[in-house]
C-alpha cells in the first residue's frame, strides 16, 4: 500500500484527533460527507476503535430509518444501559427511561428572535458523569440523509446535544442529499462547524474487509491479488466500499466449495473473482439483472455479425448508433469472456438471483474447463475454448473435430450439438469452409443415423449432464443464435419421439421386470408424484402410453402372483396414472388395454366364486379399474367434442 493512499484520510483524523482531545465544549458539530458507498462508515467505524483504544467514551446510532426521536434514545440507552436493554429487563427499563417532553426554540438566522417553535422532544437521556466530561464525550449520528423525521426537526434535536448538553457531535451523510432541503444551509451554519469530504480509502478498506473473513487460503489469494480487484474496480469506473464488501464475502463462500486441485490453479481463482466483480458491479448498478447474464453471448454475436458486414461492406460502425446496455458492459470488461463465463451462464444467474452456489456444477464445470486440459482433454472441448488456441492449433484440431464428426465418433447427442454449435458460428465468421445450410443437413443426417442405429438417447429424466436449451456437459452451446441450431433442436426432438416409439416395446418389458422386482419404483415410473424431480435416474412414462405394449394376459398372469398388498399397489398405480389424465391425452391410447386388463381379471373373479380371494378382486376392479376406466373414457369424450 502506498503512503498517498494510506494517508489519503488523514487529515480528517488529525482534525478528529483535535476536536475530541478539546478541553472544551466547541460549540459546534463535525459533518463528514460523501457519497453513499465512499467509505464514511467505514472510516468512522476505525476511527471509533482508535476513540476506544484513548479512552475516549462516545455514542453511537445509525439515523437511517428513524422516524422518531425515541428511536435515537433507544439506541442511545441500549449502548448505556446494556443490561437494562436486554429482553429479560425490557420492563425495568422503560421505568427507569421514562419520557420527557418540552419545546426547543431555533433562531435560524441570528436575529434573536424566534423563527419558529418546533415541538421537539427534548433529549431525555441521563447521560452518565463520564460521558459530561467535555474533552472526553463524542455522540456520532450516521446516515444523517436517510433519517425519516423532518431535517429541521432532526438538526434541532441534535444542536440540543451542542448547545445545551455541550457535547461533541460528528455526523455522518450525503450532503448532495440534504442540500435538497432549502433549509439545510442555515440551519448549517449555527450547527456545523467543519465539513470534510471523505475519500474513497480503497486499499485499506479493502485489507480490512479481507482480514475478516475466516477461510486463510482464500485470505491470503485476496491478498495476493489485491492489484487485480482495484484494477477492475477502476476499469468499471466504481467507487462503492459497500459492494466491496459484498464481493470479498461472496468469494468467500465460492472459495470455500472450489475443489482443492481447483484452488491450486492460480488462473482459474483469478477469473472466478473477475467474473464476480463484474457482475457485481453492473447488477449493482442496475445495469442487467441476473437474467441477462445469458443475454451476454447473443448480445456478443449480435455485436460480432454486425463488425464483420461491415468489414465486408467496406462500412464503418454508425458512430450516432448506441450502444446496449449489455453491449456497455461486454466493452466495459475486455480482459475477461462475460459472454462464456465460467463455469456457465445458468450458474453466475443463480448465484445472484438465488443466493445459491451450486457445487455439483461447479465441480463438473472444472472438468471441461480448459484450466484442466491436457493430452486426455477431447478435441471438441478443447475447440469449445477456441480463443485459448493458436492459429495452427485451432487449424488440426478443427479438422480433426471435423474428421471425428465425419465417422459418427460422436454418440451424445450433446456433444453432437456443441460441434454442430462451433462449426456454425465459425462458418458464419469465415474460419470453416462449409455453408451452414450445409452443416445442418450433414448434421440431420447424424442424427438419423444415431436412431436407425438405436443409439439416440429416449430417456426424459434429468441429471447434471442432461441437455438443455443452453448446454451440454457444463459448456454452453456455441451458435445457438442461428436459425439453423434451432431448426436442429426441433428436428432432434422430432427423431428422439419416433426413436421413442420404436423402443417402446421393449421398454414395456423391462417395465413388466422392474413391476415384479420394484413395485415402488414401477409406481414411481408410470404416474406423476411429488418426487418426479427428485428421481432423476429413473425412467419416466407418466405421459408416454407404453403399457398398450404390453401383453394384457401375460400382465395379468405375473400380477395374480404377486401378494395381496403388491396387488393392491400395482392397481392403485393404474387408478394414479390417469388421475391426471388431461395432463397429456396421448395416455386415451391406453384405454382398450385398461378394459382387457379388466375383463381378464373379471374372468380370474368369477372362476373364484364363492371364496374370498374372488371378493378381494372383485373389490380391485372396482375401486382402481373401474374408476380408471371411466376417468379415460370421460377424457376421450371430452377430446372427441373439442374437435367438433
Amino acid at each position: 500500500m502506498s503512503q498517498e493512499q494510506k494517508t489519503i484520510n488523514s487529515h480528517i483524523e488529525t482534525y478528529l484527533d483535535y476536536y475530541c482531545n478539546l478541553s472544551h465544549a466547541p460549540g459546534f458539530a463535525v459533518l463528514l460527507q460523501g457519497q453513499w458507498g465512499s467509505g464514511k462508515t467505514w472510516f468512522i467505524n476505525r476511527y471509533r476503535e482508535k476513540l476506544k483504544e484513548n479512552n475516549h467514551k462516545c455514542l453511537y446510532v445509525s439515523l437511517y430509518g428513524m422516524t422518531s426521536f425515541s428511536e435515537i434514545e433507544n439506541a442511545f440507552f441500549q449502548q448505556l444501559h446494556p443490561v437494562l436493554s436486554s429482553k429479560g429487563m425490557a420492563i425495568t427499563g422503560k421505568i427507569i427511561k421514562g419520557l420527557l417532553k418540552g419545546t426547543l426554540k431555533i433562531d435560524l438566522n441570528s436575529d434573536s428572535k424566534d423563527d419558529g417553535t418546533l415541538n421537539l422532544q427534548i433529549p431525555e437521556i441521563n447521560l452518565p458523569e463520564y460521558l459530561r466530561d467535555a474533552d472526553k464525550s463524542i455522540l456520532i449520528f450516521d446516515d444523517l440523509e436517510r433519517c425519516n423525521i423532518d431535517l429541521v426537526n432532526i438538526l434541532g434535536y441534535i444542536n440540543f446535544f451542542v448547545e445545551h448538553q455541550e457535547l461533541k457531535v460528528i455526523l455522518i451523510a450525503n450532503e448532495d442529499e440534504l442540500v435538497k432541503d432549502t433549509k439545510y444551509q442555515i440551519i448549517k451554519e449555527k450547527l456545523i462547524g467543519k465539513t470534510f469530504g471523505v475519500s474513497l480509502d480503497f486499499e485499506g478498506a479493502l485489507e480490512n474487509f479481507i482480514a475478516v473473513i475466516n477461510n486463510l487460503n482464500a485470505r491470503r489469494f485476496l491478498s495476493d491479488n489485491t492489484e487485480l480487484i482495484q484494477n477492475f474496480y477502476g476499469q468499471a469506473g466504481y467507487e462503492n466500499l459497500r459492494n466491496l464488501k459484498q464481493i470479498v464475502l461472496d468469494f468467500e463462500r465460492i472459495f470455500n466449495v472450489l475443489p482443492e486441485k481447483a484452488k491450486d490453479k492460480v488462473e482459474l481463482a483469478q477469473d472466478l473473482l473477475k467474473l464476480l466483480i463484474a457482475f457485481s458491479i453492473e447488477i449493482k448498478r442496475g445495469n442487467i439483472l441476473p437474467k441477462d447474464i445469458s443475454k451476454l453471448r447473443e448480445t456478443y454475436s449480435v455485436s460480432l455479425s454486425t463488425r464483420i458486414a461491415s468489414q465486408a461492406l467496406g462500412t464503418g460502425k454508425d458512430e450516432d448508433q448506441e450502444n446496449t446496455p449489455l453491449q456497455e458492459v461486454l466493452n466495459r470488461y475486455p480482459s475477461i469472456d462475460l459472454r462464456d463465463p465460467f463455469p456457465s451462464e445458468l450458474w453466475w444467474q443463480v448465484f445472484f438471483d438465488k443466493g445459491i452456489v451450486d457445487i455439483e456444477e461447479l465441480a463438473q464445470s472444472i472438468l471441461n474447463s480448459r484450466y484442466f486440459q491436457n493430452e486426455n482433454t477431447p478435441n471438441w472441448v478443447r475447440l469449445w475454448h477456441f480463443t485459448d488456441l493458436s492459429d495452427d492449433d485451432f487449424d488440426s484440431i478443427i479438422s480433426s473435430v471435423e474428421l471425428d464428426f465425419s465417422n459418427r465418433k460422436y454418440v451424445e447427442i450433446g456433444i453432437v450439438k456443441h460441434v454442430f454449435g462451433l462449426l456454425l458460428m465459425f462458418s458464419h465468421a469465415g474460419l470453416y469452409s462449409k455453408k451452414k445450410d450445409e452443416i445442418l443437413k450433414n448434421t440431420k443426417r447424424y442424427i438419423d443415423y444415431l436412431k436407425d442405429s438405436k443409439q439416440l438417447a429416449i430417456s426424459t429424466s434429468s441429471s447434471i449432464d442432461s441437455i438443455t436449451d443452453d448446454g451440454y456437459g457444463s459448456l454452453g452451446f456455441q451458435g445457438k443464435e442461428f436459425e439453423e441450431f434451432q431448426e436442429l433442436s426441433s428436428y432432434i426432438n422430432e427423431v428422439k419421439k419416433l426413436a421413442q416409439e420404436e423402443s417402446l416395446p421393449v421398454a414395456g418389458q423391462e417395465l413388466l421386470t422392474i413391476m415384479q422386482s420394484d413395485i415402488w419404483k414401477f409406481s414411481r415410473m408410470i404416474c406423476l408424484s411429488e418426487y418426479q424431480y427428485e428421481d432423476i435416474f429413473i425412467q419416466d412414462y407418466h405421459e408416454i402410453p407404453i403399457l398398450k405394449y404390453i401383453e394384457p394376459t401375460t400382465f395379468i398372469t405375473l400380477l395374480l402372483q404377486m401378494g395381496v398388498e403388491n396387488k393392491r399397489r400395482i392397481l392403485l398405480s393404474l387408478r394414479e396414472r390417469y388421475k391426471f389424465g388431461n395432463i397429456n391425452l396421448r395416455l386415451i391410447e391406453e384405454l382398450e388395454w385398461l378394459k382387457s386388463v379388466r375383463d381378464l381379471l373379471q374372468k380370474e373373479v368369477e372362476s373364484r366364486k364363492g371364496k374370498v380371494s374372488g371378493f378381494v378382486l372383485a373389490s380391485y376392479i372396482q375401486y382402481y379399474l373401474d374408476e380408471a376406466i371411466r376417468k379415460l373414457e370421460k377424457d376421450k369424450a371430452q377430446l372427441g367434442a373439442n374437435q367438433q
